[in-house]
């Protein structure tokens, strides 16, 4: 069963933390306010492979943050 996001939040990423770490900086460093939950049985130990964090944008930020992380992926 998958979490919601918090009543007036926006999930906009869903992903390994290392990853989210970037997102995050990404997503502040354009002036927007995310915030990061970490979904782990192995909280103690960064980069296991069932790490899993989300990133949530308030509801008013989440379309510039889809924008912004749509131009961060690779065209091909």
């Amino acid at each position: 069963m998958r979490a919601r996001a918090p009543e007036g939040w926006d999930e906009v990423f869903s992903g390994t933390c290392v990853e989210a770490s970037v997102v995050q900086a990404l997503l502040e460093g354009s002036g927007l306010n995310p915030v990061t939950q970490q979904f782990s049985p192995e909280v103690w130990w960064a980069g296991s492979v069932l790490e899993d964090c989300r990133i949530y944008v308030p509801e008013a930020e989440a379309e510039t943050a889809r924008e912004l992380l749509e131009d961060r992926e690779p065209r091909g």
